[in-house]
């Protein structure tokens, strides 16, 4: 499955073919990826633990627990998604980033790695720079 998630190719294509936005396009290869591989997929879904709304999550594919999040910001703004994830605890958590935004995809991967927040998440982390169409971190 994990080469499905990183095929670039098919998601140029998606893009490309698409009059949406470039983050929204990205949001809906995913959506309809998951629905092909026949999952239930549900969209900006509200992590909410011990009556605590965590936020929301862009994508989540639900036989699976996979969680889809982009971001194109700053550093600083992946720091809730990554909270989120943690909380919700998916089996498999994919970050959609841009080299070409201030939220670099390395950094994201040097954070996770270090960092005693994901320290038990960390193994469960699939990273992609869609802008370079590479894979910076896989489980």
């Amino acid at each position: 499955m994990i080469d499905e998630l990183k095929n670039f190719e098919e998601l140029e294509e998606h893009i490309g073919n698409s009059n949406l936005t470039y983050r929204e396009a990205i949001l809906d290869y995913y959506k309809k990826l998951g629905e092909r591989m026949g999952f239930t997929v549900r969209e900006n879904f509200s992590v909410i633990k011990n009556g605590v709304n965590s936020g929301k999550l862009d994508i989540i594919w639900i036989e699976p627990n996979i969680t889809f999040i982009t971001e194109f910001g700053k550093l600083d703004d992946i720091l809730k998604h990554l909270w989120k994830i943690v909380e919700f605890s998916p089996s498999l958590a994919v970050l959609l980033l841009s080299s070409k935004s201030e939220c670099r995809a390395e950094k994201v991967s040097e954070l996770i790695e270090k960092s005693d927040i994901t320290r038990e998440a960390k193994n469960r982390f699939l990273i992609l720079d869609v802008t370079e169409k590479k894979v910076i971190r896989e489980p």
